[in-house]
């Protein structure tokens, strides 16, 4: 696979050349010993998890330039001079939140499912909230990956930026890292629901558990280039935690 850098008009130059923008008021030599570890960490970011997932794990380039200029102490850049009288053009933010908003209730309505998975009375009413948050999210999910950009906007997605790439420094950034070096483990783990509720012993890990797998190895990694995917993945995610969650503590 060829090295991102070499690509001067990729995704990830661009979101490099944004950053350098952002920094512009401060001396060139400055911008570069700013800019020594990121760039490399940006590109090492774009190669392991792809491209489109820079803003919605690092936020916009400028939001990322003014960390970095923060956290080396340097003050806020110059607020740039406006026209008199020129409108501003009110951010459309509407899809987006549907779409987030759907997430978390097809994610809830997962767990609630997994949880009541031994009252069959209620598991229609979880199925068909589930249905109706990702119903409302399909305005934006068919817009395609590129779409996703103005969720990573969003003020609630921002918040969470800090924790989905960790600063390893601290003792909470190890900790996360170390939990997300285990993604592999858990796309395998998460198919032992199958195997527990069939109930078929050998017969069940071999007819059911290894094409469950095989899915759930391509689906994570997948997931990866097309966030899109976290529509399935999250929710699927939060059933298989509360069904086994739910199994180990009732027997």
């Amino acid at each position: 696979m060829a090295d991102v850098r070499e690509d001067d008009g990729s995704t990830t130059e661009r979101f490099l050349t944004r950053m350098r923008a952002a920094l512009s008021d401060l001396p060139p030599a400055e911008v570069d010993e700013l800019l020594e570890d990121t760039e490399e960490h940006v590109r090492e970011l774009a190669r392991e998890h792809g491209e489109d997932q820079l803003e919605l794990r690092l936020g916009s380039p400028e939001a990322y330039a003014a960390e970095l200029r923060s956290a080396a102490g340097y003050p806020p850049p110059p607020e740039p001079e406006q026209p008199a009288q020129q409108p501003k053009t009110p951010r459309n933010d509407g899809v987006e939140v549907l779409a987030l908003a759907g997430l978390i209730v097809t994610t809830a309505s997962a767990m609630l499912f997994g949880a009541s998975i031994r009252s069959y009375h209620s598991m229609p009413l979880f199925l068909l909230t589930g249905l109706v948050g990702l119903a409302i999210s399909l305005p934006m999910l068919v817009r395609g990956p590129g779409a996703l950009h103005g969720i990573a906007e969003l003020p609630t997605v921002r918040a969470l930026t800090p924790y989905l790439t960790p600063d390893e420094s601290t003792l909470t950034g190890k900790v996360l890292a170390y939990v997300y070096s285990l993604q592999p483990a858990w796309w395998l783990l998460r198919v032992l629901p199958i195997v527990l509720l069939s109930r078929a012993g050998l017969v069940g890990l071999v007819v059911l558990g290894l094409p469950a797998a095989v899915i759930s190895i391509l689906v994570g990694h997948y997931s990866r280039v097309d966030r899109r995917l976290l529509w399935l993945v999250v929710p699927g995610n939060a059933l298989v935690g509360t069904i086994l969650l739910y199994y180990f503590v009732a027997f």
